[in-house]
């Protein structure tokens, strides 16, 4: 003959784990001294900060949640806290830990902070006895240092209530969670204010009252809500489990604690080599690449170094990832003996492209990326990128960005008019210029004398007046021509120096 409480093989079971009081638990799970003294829970912004939890020591010396700062303070043996973010999310991860050494499909009950239900279908086989399941998970949350209710039933929200309404472990048996429900108060239903009045002034104060009732006339006079309470009173209402899905990139990270501190560089590259291969079978795993890696070395005397690798494009080659790893820690090596190692991995969509058969190749990604490492190693970080120019009239405004391929093209039409370049002369050629009515009518430039055929200008440009380092001068564009040769180029006059110059010529 079964147990009445057996974890019955097949049949859908859930355990519910509640933390009753959940801010007030959070807040004083960091501060041990404060669980034998009287504390209230404020929050808000001052001056109108209001009570939103106290412990059972403030709660009987008069502290309700909704007085006011002011009303708080009036009880000299309570102690006044705000509300720490940070404490309510510690606590939820260490509750959250704990339901997963139970169970791996998990949901969070929203409208009841730290409450968690856990599906333990088919646990027949680890725990015999519903109610032993619930006392050890009950043990393992005190373990941890929080209080908490556990109830099991085959009804979801049955299994909620009972974890809202009763201390301790709760198990409603198959087919009796009417009964274990009955008397419950019905605060433990989520009730809107409206409906809860409602229900007050009818005199309704149980689930088990509120079952007895006849459901048409709920309908009747509450509409559709009134189905869904009277279901939920007799724990018959069904209930589609979301079960919290973990996040694929917080997995993605290696650690590696050192049993001898490394100070050279190739026993940590074959550190990396193991880790960077347990990251990449993740990754391939679901289809993707490894887009960027973030090594974290913890290194002698508390000191950490820190150094982020990102690749132009997603890649999914491993000695790629690993050349690029070595260039940059030979190029910023870390200042002491490594002691702890992680490695962090965050994923993209690999890149794919459709190569045309009448296309110029264009260098591969990997070996492009290796590339550019190599040249910062040897001109510095500041030296290699892409040059995109400054929101600056200043001349040879610019500065160097990381490189990143363009986007796809798109097909368009091709035009038959080639865009003027200006090929700029570093550091420019001094010229000699012959002048008629303030404007150049021949040029010395390399030992010839150049007649100016055509011309446009001045433009008169100038700036940073307030700096050491202010500019000033005339720019002309001109068509040089002699005899054998002719140019187009940039000539500029600098005010300051009394000098002509080539800024450049027209390609």
């Amino acid at each position: 003959m079964a147990r009445r409480n057996a974890v019955v093989a097949g049949a859908m079971m859930y355990a519910v784990l509640h933390p009753p009081n959940f801010y007030a638990q959070a807040a004083a799970h960091p501060r041990p001294e404060l669980r034998k003294r009287p504390f209230a829970l404020l929050d808000g912004e001052p001056p109108a900060e209001f009570v939103i939890a106290a412990n059972k020591a403030a709660r009987v010396l008069g502290v309700e949640a909704g007085m006011t700062r002011l009303q708080a303070e009036s009880f000299p043996e309570v102690t006044a806290l705000s509300r720490t973010p940070a404490d309510e999310a510690s606590a939820h991860t260490i509750l959250h830990n704990v339901v997963c050494l139970f169970s791996p499909r998990i949901e969070h009950i929203e409208i009841s902070p730290g409450t968690y239900a856990l599906d333990i279908e088919g646990m027949n086989r680890l725990y015999d006895d519903a109610t032993q399941l619930a006392a050890r998970l009950r043990r393992h949350t005190m373990a941890v240092g929080f209080l908490a209710n556990v109830a099991v039933a085959e009804n979801f929200h049955a299994a909620v209530c009972l974890a809202l309404g009763k201390a301790g472990v709760s198990v409603a048996a198959s087919g009796c969670e009417r009964e274990a429900l009955r008397d419950l108060p019905v605060r433990v239903l989520p009730l809107e204010p409206e409906h809860e009045e409602t229900l007050h002034t009818w005199g309704v104060r149980t689930c088990g009252e509120l079952a007895a009732l006849l459901e048409t006339d709920l309908i009747a006079r509450i509409g559709q809500a009134g189905k869904k309470l009277h279901a939920l009173a007799r724990g018959e209402w069904p209930h589609l489990m979301f079960p919290i899905e973990p996040s694929f990139e917080d997995g993605l990270s290696e650690h590696m604690e050192l049993d001898h501190p490394v100070e050279v560089l190739e026993p940590l590259l074959f550190l990396l080599s193991r880790m960077t291969d347990t990251l990449l079978e993740r990754v391939k795993e679901k289809a993707l690449a490894i887009a960027s890696l973030r090594v974290v070395l913890h290194l002698d005397g508390n000191k950490r170094h820190e150094r982020i690798v990102r690749p132009a494009l997603p890649l999914q080659d491993k000695l790629t990832l690993l050349k690029l790893l070595q260039l940059d820690l030979e190029t910023h090596p870390p200042s002491a003996a490594i002691l702890h190692l992680e490695l962090h991995a965050q994923s993209a969509a690999p890149y794919r492209a459709q190569h045309g058969l009448f296309l110029p190749q264009a260098p591969e990604p990997g070996r492009l990326e290796v590339t550019l490492a190599h040249l910062k190693k040897l001109l510095g970080d500041e030296r290699v990128g892409s040059v995109e120019l400054k929101d600056d009239t200043r001349p040879n405004a610019f500065r160097m960005v990381p490189f990143a391929p363009p986007p796809p093209a798109k097909s368009e039409k091709q035009t038959l008019s080639v865009p003027t370049a200006l090929r700029v002369s570093r550091p420019p050629q001094a010229v000699g210029v012959v002048l008629a009515d303030n404007r150049p009518t021949q040029v010395f430039w390399d030992g010839q004398r150049y007649a100016v055929r055509e011309i446009a200008g001045p433009w008169r440009v100038s700036g940073q007046w307030w700096s050491e380092a202010n500019w000033c001068r005339e720019e002309w564009d001109v068509r040089l021509k002699t005899e054998t040769a002719e140019r187009v180029c940039r000539i500029a006059f600098d005010p300051r120096s009394r000098c002509w110059y080539v800024q450049g010529t027209y390609d």
